[in-house]
């Protein structure tokens, strides 16, 4: 069956169904249910790939004629991983994002929809002194429901990257206030990077600077929903905190760019100090209490049996 053929089934003029029915075949073609054939007398025509191709076809012609949508939940921002519910997959932004993942994945130069430019801070501690494993600071994002390095969009008011930093450093790290004679920030480079939002779904294009932090300060205070993570975990795709993924991609390619890549980066941090028996007893009391209990419990039921 040809294009004007269609149309004309349809109720439209021949004029109509040459400029209509061309736009509809190419929408549905997206969903792959569509090929292009040619008819005996080499006229091209348009046919559905399989019964099941045709049901489908069928069911959204039903929504349309209902009134019905077949997405919903458009305001809510937000993606997640799967396996998902009817629900989840039904919802605008992650149905989206599916389709844009699935979009890279054929063509991964696709372009992006949309450009955002993104500020990233690296804090490097370790949990005790000299010797211990590197840890990196995470902060958890509740609508990419994933972890990430401390930071985040840069915003008209800001005068520069930098800026944008010690914003987001003030916002996300409780009580921390931006000192120039004790915090130094160091750009450590911009990666160029494209993946879908996990907040809206599009494909989207990141310009990412990073920074690292260094300060003097022996208290740095994460603010809720903040991990340290060691360094062997921040770089695996398969790592998870709970359920959520790590938000690392870009991060990655600023290893690959860095002499000795991270391992090679100063603290962020100076030592924690050694802390003496009777600060440990004055910040934790009643675990010290607890302790020391149990300790002479333990020697009392020892004690029949040397006697």
């Amino acid at each position: 069956m040809t294009v004007e053929d269609l149309g004309l089934l349809a109720g439209l003029t021949s004029t109509e169904a040459g400029t209509s029915v061309p736009v509809v075949l190419a929408l549905a073609g997206a969903f792959g249910v569509l090929r292009e054939e040619s008819m005996p007398d080499g006229a091209a025509a348009t046919v559905v790939i399989s019964p099941q191709a045709a049901y489908f076809l069928r069911c959204l012609a039903a929504y349309v004629r209902s009134g019905h949508t077949v997405l919903d939940n458009w305001e809510r921002a937000g993606t997640g991983t799967g396996p998902f519910t009817a629900g989840q997959v039904l919802a605008g932004p992650q149905f989206l994002h599916l389709a844009e993942t699935h979009r890279l994945a054929l063509d991964p130069a696709a372009p992006p929809l949309r450009q955002v430019d993104v500020v990233q801070v690296l804090v490097k501690s370790r949990l005790r002194r000299r010797g211990s494993r590197a840890r990196y600071l995470l902060q958890y994002d509740e609508r990419a429901r994933q972890y990430q390095l401390p930071g985040g969009h840069a915003r008209a008011s800001d005068t520069d990257a930098q800026a944008t930093a010690v914003r987001e450093l003030e916002e996300e790290l409780d009580g921390y206030a931006h000192r120039s004679d004790r915090d130094v920030l160091t750009e450590l480079g911009v990666v160029e990077a494209v993946q879908p939002s996990r907040t809206h779904g599009a494909l989207t294009g990141y310009r990412m600077t990073f920074f690292l932090l260094k300060t003097d300060t022996d208290r740095l205070r994460p603010g809720p929903g903040a991990r340290w993570v060691d360094e062997g975990d921040l770089l695996d795709p398969d790592f998870r905190i709970g359920r959520a993924s790590l938000n690392v991609t870009a991060l990655s390619r600023l290893e690959a760019m860095l002499p000795g890549g991270l391992r090679g980066l100063p603290w962020s941090l100076p030592d924690p100090p050694l802390r003496g028996l009777g600060a440990v007893i004055n910040d934790h009391p009643w675990e010290v209490a607890g302790l020391v209990i149990g300790v002479v419990g333990l020697v009392a039921s020892l004690v029949p049996f040397f006697l």
